[in-house]
């Protein structure tokens, strides 16, 4: 069954399509994380046995053998409480919107807007995770929301997606003979919606009109630049500008080479 695309309207008036992660997608990597907490579980459960084992044997009086297990008992069980409740909530926030789970399952979190999601949503929707889960409230809302969203999704203004993989156009591509990856380019700032912005743009650019094509082009140049802080294109892009209908090849090979990065990036 055909997955539901989520539409966004960018800064170009350019519709950008993302595919909706279905509820089989998320349960999965729900799955993965899940194991993931109870394999740290029991490794906490194991490395607290241990050492109480070895305060059991250690040269101590009963009293102090006491505060140690207190103490061992106290710090395993915040150990475990943190595991369970902030587990979500760093991985989003530090990884953009993925987790283990997510990763290996290709979905991640956005917000609304197609941007990568901050620390305030990811806090927002793993607070409420607690009340998707009684009576598979999340579930349930899930099915009969349009855009598969849960309750912490509405509060968080997030949707999850398919994350599509840079490798699935290279053929698709062409490229300026020579040009190459550029290092210096911070790609990581680029969202999985701007990223298939840049796609779009170079595999239609062909049938885009010769009037239209250079403006579709420096708009997208002048977004990409200003997301990468890259103001020796900026200045590049004032010298060009008035240059007619053929400058937008020199807007296509910045794009290109931010295409190339991106793609370098991701196989790393």
């Amino acid at each position: 069954m055909q997955q539901p695309d989520y539409s966004i309207s960018t800064p170009e008036n350019v519709d950008l399509h993302l595919e909706i992660a279905g509820i089989g997608n998320r349960l999965l990597a729900q799955l993965i994380d899940t194991l993931i907490q109870v394999a740290i579980f029991a490794f906490i459960a194991i490395l607290a046995v241990a050492v109480g084992m070895a305060i059991s044997v250690a040269p101590l009086d009963s009293k102090t053998k006491g505060i140690a297990y207190s103490i061992l008992a106290m710090l395993a069980i915040l150990c475990m409480f943190f595991m369970q409740n902030l587990y979500f909530i760093v991985w989003e926030g530090a990884w953009k919107g993925q987790t283990p789970g997510k990763k290996l399952a290709e979905i991640r979190v956005i917000e609304r807007t197609g941007q990568p999601i901050g620390w305030g949503a990811s806090i927002i929707r793993n607070l409420l995770r607690v009340a998707d889960g009684v009576f598979l409230l999340g579930l349930v809302v899930m099915l009969v929301d349009k855009n598969e969203r849960r309750l912490g999704d509405m509060c968080a203004g997030t949707i999850v997606i398919r994350e599509r993989q840079a490798h699935l156009t290279d053929s698709e591509i062409k490229v300026q003979d020579g040009l190459e990856a550029d290092s210096t380019l911070d790609v990581g700032r680029i969202s999985p919606a701007d990223y298939d912005l840049l796609v779009d743009y170079l595999k239609r650019r062909g049938s885009l009109t010769e009037k239209a094509r250079p403006k579709v082009a420096r708009q997208i140049f002048l977004y990409l630049q200003e997301k990468l802080a890259d103001k020796d294109s900026a200045q590049e892009s004032e010298n060009t500008e008035e240059k007619g209908p053929a400058a937008y090849s020199d807007f296509e090979k910045y794009l290109e080479k931010v295409y190339l990065s991106y793609q370098a990036r991701a196989a790393q």
